[in-house]
């Protein structure tokens, strides 16, 4: 009887944390809400460092980087067999980090510094600062090719992509933009090859870029201060939060035509689609919850609560969509 019971405890601890997981930064509790989406809870809380902001989860959902611009660090979560996550530690990076991003491999994160102009070249294995990287004015937003030879970094201030040559850690371009880019998206399968999506906050539209000629060919135009974009895998379908419009701007990721505005919640800003490509989600910084979006349908279906002020800036689903 003891043994059945004990086995039973075993597996309702497995059922709480199954994935896929979100990893929600609540920048108004100085801490990551762990969200299993099947059951549309929260089933862990973690605290982290200060006004948590960035997120990145590495490949397998191992380990989880959160940044925390103003207390000038970057918390690392790993995650145990059981499910469950601890702090492994905390690594000092900068003055302002802000956006996150792993290369392929997962063995180095970079972390776009807001005030120094600079993206950190973080060592995973030793969790430490190894590298520094010049860019434009305010890094914010970053993506790297599949291939693991680019990063795209958005200058929000210098209205530009910086493109860094992963090979040897230097801009290799500048790519003008909108007005004050911030969120970027790498989509592999755009209709004329791979593609960088950014979300130009004070121009209120979405650049295209050719990565193949490193041009701007188009732009989208969206609702009042995007915050950030997210594409379907097979790239048909392509998602924009509107900060200060309380929706989700809504494309053919083909023809580029608008399909949808959809009213969601209060300041939505991360966004990702689901591993099984059925969801979009984005996170609300005034509601304090998930907004879940259909794919299909384009409706809003539900919203799970989230902490305080949510953010989940970057790619906060594990295991992740690619």
């Amino acid at each position: 009887m003891i043994a059945r019971i004990g086995f039973a405890l075993l597996a309702l601890m497995g059922a709480a944390r199954a994935e896929p997981l979100a990893y929600i930064t609540d920048q108004g509790a100085d801490a990551v809400s762990v969200i299993d989406l099947a059951q549309g809870r929260i089933v862990e809380t973690v605290k982290v460092g200060e006004k948590p902001a960035g997120v990145a989860v590495a490949p397998g959902g191992g380990r989880i980087y959160v940044s925390n611009p103003e207390g000038h660090s970057i918390s690392v979560l790993a995650r145990s067999t059981d499910g469950t996550h601890q702090v492994l530690a905390e690594i000092a990076a900068g003055q302002g980090p802000l956006g996150l991003a792993l290369d392929a491999t997962g063995q180095r994160l970079f972390a776009a510094d807001w005030y120094t102009d600079r993206v950190s070249v973080i060592d995973t294995d030793k969790l430490a600062v190894t590298g520094e990287i010049k860019v434009g004015q305010s890094p914010s937003g970053m993506a790297v090719s599949p291939d693991n030879r680019w990063l795209y970094v958005a200058n929000r201030e210098s209205d530009s992509v910086s493109v860094v040559d992963m090979a040897n850690l230097r801009s290799a371009a500048e790519i003008a933009v909108g007005k004050a880019p911030f969120g970027v998206t790498y989509d592999p399968n755009g209709p004329d090859g791979p593609r960088v999506l950014v979300a130009n906050v004070q121009s209120g539209d979405v650049s295209v870029i050719d990565t193949a000629t490193r041009r701007e060919t188009r732009r989208l135009k969206v609702k009042s201060f995007p915050y950030a974009v997210a594409a379907t895998r097979d790239g048909a379908r392509l998602f924009v939060t509107n900060q200060h419009d309380d929706s989700v701007s809504v494309f053919d990721g083909r023809s580029y035509e608008p399909l949808a505005t959809i009213a969601i919640c209060g300041f939505p800003e991360g966004l990702a689609v689901s591993p099984d490509q059925s969801e979009a989600m984005a996170a609300c910084w005034m509601d304090d919850v998930l907004a879940v979006i259909d794919v299909k349908s384009l409706k809003m279906t539900r919203k799970i609560p989230a902490g305080a002020s949510p953010r989940a800036f970057g790619q906060f689903i594990a295991p992740d969509a690619r």
